[in-house]
Parts: C-alpha cells; structure tokens; sequence
C-alpha cells in the first residue's frame, strides 16, 4: 500500500471537499457517543454508499449539508468525523480495501 492510498483511506467526511464523491468505509463513533453509530447507519451512512458533501455552513464550517442516496442532511463536523470515506475512483481498488 502507498502512502496516498493510505492518506485516503484515512479521510472522514468533514474534510472532504465540496462536491467530491466518496463512497463511505465504515462508522467511527467516538467512545463519549458510541449511539452515533447505529444513528449515522440509519440515516444511510453504510460502507459502499456514495456520499457528497454538498456545504459548509458560514461562518465556522458547522453543521455541514451532505448528501447520501437521495437523501439530504444536515450534520455537525463532530458527526462527520466518524464517517470515513474514499473518493470514488480509488474505492474499489484493492490496495484501498480495509
């Protein structure tokens, strides 16, 4: 595995970029709010799915407006966090599998 392929697979949602599309890896909840994690897999948020951030609200960048399946949220950056992401085009490769 290279080190780019390592950076991506390391990203979570709130520092993506506006408009790029991810496919989400898995959920990490923060040991303090380990209920995030059923809650973010019922929204959609589940590996595979593709994923958009959409904005960032002004000023400070939170809550943020993603996009899963056909479905719009608003999410806090501490939310996004737990969500880890690849970009689309390196999802499947396998050098990116976790």
């Amino acid at each position: 595995m290279t080190l780019r392929s390592t950076a991506r697979s390391d990203r979570t949602l709130d520092l993506a970029t506006i408009g790029e599309p991810l496919t989400v890896r898995d959920i990490q909840a923060p040991a303090t709010a380990p209920e995030w994690a059923r809650w973010l897999e019922e929204l959609g948020f589940v590996a595979g799915e593709r994923v958009l951030l959409m904005a960032r609200a002004l000023p400070g960048g939170d809550p943020l407006v993603v996009r899963i399946a056909e479905s719009k949220f608003a999410l806090r950056r501490a939310e996004a966090a737990c969500i880890r992401v690849a970009a689309v085009e390196a999802a499947g490769r396998p050098e990116d599998a976790a």
